[in-house]
C-alpha cells in the first residue's frame, strides 16, 4: 500500500492546543499564550520538533479569524551559544523573518503546503534572561524566587547597518512565575516590589505568571501597569473552546473580560 505523506494528519492537527489568555489588570485580554505539545506517534521522528510544531499550529489557528490576534510563545533558547540570537532563534524553532513577517513553516518541504506567515509585532517570544537581549538581566538574575524571564521580538534589522535575513530581538517585558501566597508574605512582596522597579527601569513590561491564587491577584492587581496570566482569571482553553469564542465575533477578540471587580478590595 502507497502511503501518500499528504494523507497525513496535518501539524495542527499533530498538536495538542491549549491557549491561555493574558489579561490586563482590568480583565481584558492582552494576548493569548499558545501551549502546544505534539500527540503521541509512531511516526513522531518525522514530524517537526515540538517548539516548531506548537508555533506553527498556533499561528494556523489564529490565521482562521478575520483580526491580527496577538500571541505569545515560550522557548528555552540557548542564550549561551555564539552568534545571532535571532538567528538562533529563527533556526531552532524552523521560523524566518521576511520583511516584517515571521514565516513560521519554513522548513515544510512539500509543494502543496502554503507559506504561512504572521506579523512579527504579534509574536512575543518567551526567552531565558540574557545580558545580550537586556542590559539588566544580571541584576534581573538576583530572584530566582520569581523564575524571570525576557519577552522579546523579531524585528527587522542587524548588526552595523548592514540588514540580516532573521532580523534582530529586541528585549520589551520581563515574565514572572509569582510564588503561591504573595499576598501574605511580607518579605517576599518587598522582594517583588524591587523586581518590578528595576523591570520598569529598564523599560519592560512585566507579565506575573502562574497567578492561581485570586487572594494574589487581587493583590497584585492594584498595579495597573501588571499583566496577569494564571488560573485565577482563566485555565488554559481547549481550542475547540477558543475557536466557538472567536467565531462569535473574532475582530473584537479583546473584548472577552475576566470578572475583577469583585476582587478591588
Amino acid at each position: 500500500m502507497k502511503d501518500d505523506a499528504r494523507s497525513w494528519p496535518s501539524q495542527e492537527a499533530s498538536v495538542l492546543l491549549r491557549f491561555q489568555p493574558v489579561f490586563t489588570a482590568q480583565g481584558q485580554v492582552h494576548e493569548y499564550a499558545v501551549l502546544g505539545r505534539c500527540r503521541p506517534s509512531l511516526w513522531n521522528s518525522l514530524r517537526p520538533s515540538r517548539g516548531t510544531a506548537g508555533l506553527a499550529a498556533g499561528v494556523a489557528f489564529f490565521k482562521r479569524f478575520n483580526a491580527s490576534i496577538d500571541l505569545s510563545f515560550e522557548h528555552a533558547l540557548d542564550v549561551n551559544a555564539s552568534g545571532s540570537l535571532a538567528e538562533r532563534l529563527c533556526v531552532e524553532l524552523g521560523i524566518g523573518l521576511v520583511n516584517e513577517k515571521i514565516w513560521v513553516n519554513k522548513q515544510a518541504c512539500h509543494d502543496d503546503i502554503a507559506p504561512l506567515t504572521v506579523a512579527a509585532s504579534s509574536v512575543t517570544f518567551t526567552l531565558p534572561l540574557s545580558g545580550r537581549l537586556a542590559k539588566r538581566a544580571d541584576i534581573l538574575a538576583r530572584y530566582p524566587d520569581f523564575v524571570p524571564r525576557l519577552r522579546a521580538r523579531l524585528e527587522p534589522g542587524g548588526a552595523h547597518g548592514v540588514a540580516s535575513e532573521y532580523g534582530i530581538l529586541r528585549a520589551e517585558g520581563l515574565q514572572v512565575q509569582i510564588p503561591p501566597g504573595l499576598s501574605a508574605d511580607r518579605p517576599l512582596q518587598g522582594r517583588f516590589f524591587t523586581l518590578m522597579e528595576r523591570a520598569w527601569s529598564a523599560n519592560l513590561q512585566v507579565v506575573a505568571s502562574g497567578v492561581d491564587d485570586i487572594r494574589d491577584f487581587a493583590w497584585m492587581r492594584l498595579h495597573s501597569d501588571l499583566l496577569f496570566r494564571g488560573a485565577a482569571m482563566s485555565a488554559p482553553l481547549s481550542a475547540d473552546c477558543l475557536d466557538a469564542w472567536l467565531q462569535a465575533d473574532s475582530s473584537a477578540w479583546r473584548s472577552f473580560r475576566a470578572c475583577t471587580t469583585r476582587f478591588a478590595g
